[in-house]
């Protein structure tokens, strides 16, 4: 992570510096995508409720998954379950 000091340049509030939010969420540690069930996430996304991941993972899905890599006990499970 890098940490970038970006200048607001508005007429309100001249020379305010501003910071991007760097702090970690809970699951950062673990920077896996999980396989979940896609209906489960999909009410995730509307109702915010936690999901839970083939491995056992649980957590509010925030991020876009495909940047990281998957995460190899999800990814064993699936392929056992074909």
């Amino acid at each position: 992570m890098t940490n970038q000091i970006l200048v607001s340049i508005s007429t309100s509030a001249p020379g305010v510096l501003e910071r991007p939010d760097t702090r970690e969420s809970e699951g950062d540690h673990d920077r896996f995508s999980h396989y979940v069930n896609k209906t489960a996430l999909t009410r995730s996304a509307v109702s915010g409720e936690e999901v839970i991941a083939l491995c056992g993972k649980r957590w509010v899905p925030t991020r876009d998954g495909e940047r990281f890599p998957v995460c190899p006990a999800c990814r064993e499970i699936y392929s056992g379950l074909r």
